[in-house]
């Protein structure tokens, strides 16, 4: 892992973080749900059966859409501005899904070192 990240645990999933991120006060990490915050990003990861699908933004500004494997699972990733945020967001179909909010225009490489870290308990992963 690289200095100045950390892993975190969600449910049954992993996934590295920069250090500059903690728990939301209001949200901060629950079960299955975790929201962090700092350096001008905000990380929310849902590692339910419940999370967003990611199907409903190819309406917005500058949206993106590919897959792509993420360990040994195939991932949806999209990406799109709105209100003067940038959304990178990466969902596991009936797995997880984490969204990466920047500020608008933001590089978007921290954003998918996150996703692309996301691994199982098993420790599944390509990064």
């Amino acid at each position: 892992m690289k200095q100045g990240w950390s892993s975190l645990r969600v449910a049954d999933l992993a996934l590295d973080v920069p250090s500059a991120l903690a728990p939301s006060p209001e949200h901060g990490i629950e079960g299955s749900a975790a929201v962090l915050e700092g350096a001008g990003i905000r990380l929310t990861v849902d590692a339910s059966l419940f999370a967003d699908p990611l199907t409903r933004y190819a309406a917005k500004p500058g949206y993106e859409h590919w897959r792509e494997a993420v360990g040994s699972l195939i991932a949806d990733f999209v990406v799109f501005e709105e209100g003067g945020t940038r959304t990178v967001a990466a969902t596991i179909p009936g797995r997880a899904t984490a969204v990466v909010h920047l500020p608008a225009g933001a590089q978007r490489d921290v954003a998918l070192q996150i996703l692309r870290s996301i691994r199982t308990d098993q420790g599944e992963s390509d990064a």
